[in-house]
């Protein structure tokens, strides 16, 4: 698939302090990509040097095959949704999103025909007369959206997709997104701390920590083989369990752990000695048999799942969909997984 941008070994410096170092990666074109990360990781500071408002001290930026490392912002074809919506209050929504537009030479009817479906898509239709005083945040951001979207850039930057506080708004704020970045003449990066925005809406996830590229991988392969603890631990809730590599068979290898022995996969290059065992709570199961054994610390019933915590060295816990309603605390019990199920790490990572 053709690169549409890349970011080659970039580095760069804001406030005195580097926040990139040596971050490498390719969109290809009509892909999702999301820099997730907690704060500070330098996924805003990705977005403004990819649009021009934060100079590399060292790499390049190519866009659609043009070396743009230099290039001043208003050359670069690029839309961007910032943090701060800075809507023009004195103009509608319509008008605000046509703005865009107008900049660019667009005829009057023909702008407020690409704002309006624009809007749409996000299922804003309704509000095209409205003015931003009269939005809330989420309607604010997706107005946003959509001003930066309508002249249809080489590259849409988002910073923050909207995130409503509550649940099920913030699932139809992602379905929304989902329909208005789904045109495949559409790239976009999408820059966010929520882990579930991003796996709902992006093609690819680049996961950074103080600058540096920890893991970019599609979103399932991210979470099934982290390849690291810190991967493994931000990407969802994982048990990670000292163990030791026995001996492996191609992808899947034999571990040994305090209570007995167990399988799981393994990556390229890990050879027998410590390693970290990592397996998501969800996976785990009541196995008699199983290699973790210990006392029960916690049981939580919360609907379709009873969530149990075992007192190890480290809490064990397990997410279990068939759960001994005699299940209590102090008792004694072993747990298991099936091989394809858990992921083996570095013990160094």
């Amino acid at each position: 698939m053709e690169a549409h941008l890349v970011l080659d070994r970039v580095t760069a410096r804001q406030g005195g302090r580097e926040v990139l170092d040596g971050l490498s990666f390719a969109v290809p074109r009509g892909q999702k990509l999301a820099l997730l990360g907690p704060a500070g990781a330098g996924k805003t500071a990705t977005l403004l040097l990819v649009a021009g408002f934060l100079r590399p001290t060292l790499g390049t930026v190519r866009l659609a095959g043009r070396d743009i490392t230099m290039a001043a912002p208003h050359l670069r074809d690029i839309g961007m949704v910032f943090q701060d919506d800075a809507l023009f209050p004195h103009l509608s929504v319509l008008d605000n999103v046509g703005f865009g537009l107008k900049m660019r030479g667009i005829p009057r009817r023909e702008r407020r025909e690409r704002a309006r479906a624009t809007l749409a898509a996000l299922g804003m239709a309704a509000l095209v007369d409205r003015h931003p005083a009269r939005l809330d945040a989420t309607e604010r951001r997706l107005v946003a959206l959509a001003r930066a979207a309508a002249p249809h850039p080489a590259l849409l930057l988002i910073d923050e997709p909207p995130a409503p506080a509550d649940a099920p708004q913030r699932e139809a704020v992602r379905d929304l997104l989902g329909a208005a970045l789904g045109p495949e003449h559409i790239t976009a990066i999408l820059a966010t701390h929520d882990r579930a925005a991003a796996f709902a809406l992006a093609d690819t996830i680049a996961l950074l920590r103080d600058g540096v590229l920890q893991q970019i991988a599609a979103p399932r392969e991210l979470y099934q083989r982290p390849a690291s603890r810190f991967v493994a631990s931000f990407t969802g809730g994982c048990n990670l369990l000292p163990a030791r590599l026995i001996r492996r068979d191609g992808a899947t290898a034999l571990v040994a752990l305090p209570g007995g022995t167990a399988g799981a996969r393994a990556p390229d290059g890990l050879g027998t000695g410590p390693v970290l065992l990592c397996v998501r709570p969800h996976r785990v199961r009541l196995d008699p048999a199983g290699p973790v054994r210990g006392p029960v610390e916690t049981v939580s019933y919360q609907g379709a799942l009873t969530r149990v915590t075992l007192r190890l060295p480290e809490p064990f816990v397990a997410e279990l969909s068939q759960a001994p309603h005699s299940l209590a605390r102090g008792e004694t019990v072993a747990m298991g997984w099936d091989e394809a199920d858990a992921w083996l790490l570095p013990a160094d990572s």
